[in-house]
């Protein structure tokens, strides 16, 4: 059957890109990646090390349990229902930290919480409504709700690294709470078409050769082991110097001020990596697309590891270490959607992500214990050079189906 034309996707598609860029942009992926400005002052309040700090941050890792049932929620129940649920208790927790935590094991309860549950405010949930509608622009689509928590982090630092310095690091996480609850839930729904809040998979097109609803062979297929790979190492590789990316900076001598301006570049960075890597994706070959995303960031670290101790070098290496943290999304995404399909895309992407997690969790850890141990962060950035170069030749033996025209969801359609 031979579906409409590219171009009539946008024309309730527009919605659920913006609801869910929207949601993206005030959800669990702001907290994590603004969790950084809050390491000096958290730690120097709750006396916490750099490693401790490091290994609060990795309980995030719990995402690894939670985004695969979350993915299967959203594959049973729908986008709006898990999507809302999710978003209360993530406002929720981040309240507790704000008015409740006093100790680091209390923070670590909470970082475990949330990364429990942040799935159905990220990614595992927020991608899925875009690759049931678009098949032609599914790159860009993606890249452009990957987009939303690029601009919150473009914008939000400067203005959250005042409320800190003003009123405290507790002051912060209210913040944060606010803009999930007050600011990005109401938004998300007033935008999102009615017809496919809570539109369910039904008769959605599965590739050849893929699992289909219920069926979990997706985990024998060396494909899914390949992006596992990929993606685990790449989280390590990027992840860790999120989690640290505010100290590194004020390490090679620089204020806060400068290390909140440095998160604003990292995230335009991100910002590149989403729109050009959906953009690329929907253009040429996906594989390739992948690999050079990959490798392009390592160049990053190669910069930090010289020391030059320039302040523009230093931005522009976290613009580049940006660039893959923000195509890594869109790229899983994609090729999970190509290879496996759409109707059972939250187990399988669940699953992949929830792994991803564990990449992030050693990430965090690790970064931290290289300053710890040898006073610098340099250990960790030369390892990650290395990571990245194998993340990028996972991709290589990885099967690309054909792409197949389908018409949008009917639930989407209106």
């Amino acid at each position: 059957m031979t579906g409409p034309s590219p171009d009539s996707e946008w024309r309730v598609g527009w919605r659920i890109v913006a609801a869910c860029a929207l949601a993206n942009g005030t959800g669990i992926s702001l907290l994590f990646l603004t969790f950084n400005m809050f390491v000096l002052p958290m730690a120097q309040d709750l006396r916490l090390s750099r490693s401790e700090t490091g290994l609060v941050q990795s309980l995030i890792v719990t995402a690894a349990l939670g985004a695969p049932l979350i993915g299967r929620l959203a594959d049973r129940y729908g986008f709006g229902l898990i999507f809302g649920v999710c978003t209360v208790l993530l406002a929720g927790i981040e309240l507790a930290q704000a008015y409740w935590v006093s100790t680091g094991m209390e923070m670590a309860v909470t970082v475990a919480l949330a990364g429990f549950i942040g799935g159905g405010a990220a990614s595992v949930v927020l991608t899925r409504p875009i690759n049931a509608h678009f098949d032609r622009w599914r790159g860009l689509a993606l890249g452009l709700v990957g987009a939303g928590v690029s601009i919150a982090v473009i914008v939000v630092p400067p203005f959250l690294q005042q409320v800190i310095g003003t009123h405290g690091w507790r002051a912060g996480f209210a913040t944060l709470a606010g803009l999930a609850l007050v600011v990005g839930m109401p938004l998300v729904l007033a935008l999102f078409p009615h017809s496919a809040l809570n539109h369910r998979p039904g008769g959605l097109s599965v590739p050849a050769g893929s699992p289909g609803r219920g069926d979990r062979s997706f985990a024998r297929s060396s494909d899914f082991w390949f992006l596992v790979v990929a993606n685990l190492l790449s989280a390590i590789a990027v992840s860790g110097a999120v989690s640290q990316l505010s100290p590194m900076i004020q390490d090679e001598g620089f204020d806060a001020a400068t290390a909140a301006l440095g998160l604003s570049v990292f995230a335009f960075g991100q910002l590149i990596g989403k729109l050009g890597g959906g953009w690329l994706l929907d253009r040429f070959e996906p594989r390739l697309v992948a690999i050079v995303l990959t490798v392009v960031p390592s160049l990053g670290y190669v910069v930090l590891l010289t020391g030059s101790g320039m302040i523009v070098a230093v931005l522009g290496a976290a613009a580049l270490i940006g660039l893959l943290q923000g195509a890594d999304i869109g790229i899983f995404a994609y090729f999970t959607a190509r290879r496996f399909g759409v109707a059972r895309y939250g187990t399988v992407f669940g699953a992949l992500h929830g792994l991803s997690w564990v990449g992030t969790a050693v990430g965090a850890v690790g970064f931290g214990a290289s300053f710890d141990r040898y006073g610098s962060y340099a250990p960790a950035q030369a390892v990650s050079v290395g990571l990245l170069l194998i993340a990028a030749l996972a991709f290589i033996p990885f099967r690309m189906p054909q792409r197949q025209t389908h018409e949008p969801t009917a639930g989407t359609r209106r």
